[in-house]
């Protein structure tokens, strides 16, 4: 006799639409940007990233800017993810994801002061 598997929850259905990427626009300048859940079990987070795509210049540029740089991982299966991208994954040159950036808003004009 097999065990059946147990019928997912309402948290595992929100879990699972939360790690899928999303175009949302900013809630600070408006600009449209990916949002996503990393599918990481023991530190998860929530990304904030621009959508265009960095080539290895743009990355080393946006690193030294004091970005982090992700991994936009495409799965027939699993949808859009973003995936951590840390140093050692960088290093190995082997990865074939798209690579994109944290979002940081544009700097804002300044307003007139009151008098």
């Amino acid at each position: 006799m097999t065990a059946q598997r147990p019928r997912p929850t309402a948290a595992d259905h929100a879990q699972a639409a939360a790690e899928h990427a999303q175009l949302r626009p900013c809630p600070r300048c408006g600009a449209q940007t990916l949002v996503a859940r990393t599918p990481d079990r023991v530190a998860a987070l929530d990304v904030r990233a621009d959508p265009a795509p960095l080539d290895p210049a743009a990355e080393i540029l946006a690193r030294l800017a004091g970005r982090l740089t992700w991994c936009l991982a495409r799965g027939e299966h699993t949808g859009d993810r973003i995936r951590w991208r840390g140093t050692e994954h960088i290093a190995g040159g082997r990865c074939t994801h798209t690579v994109i950036a944290d979002h940081r808003c544009p700097p804002q004009p300044i307003q007139e002061t009151l008098l």
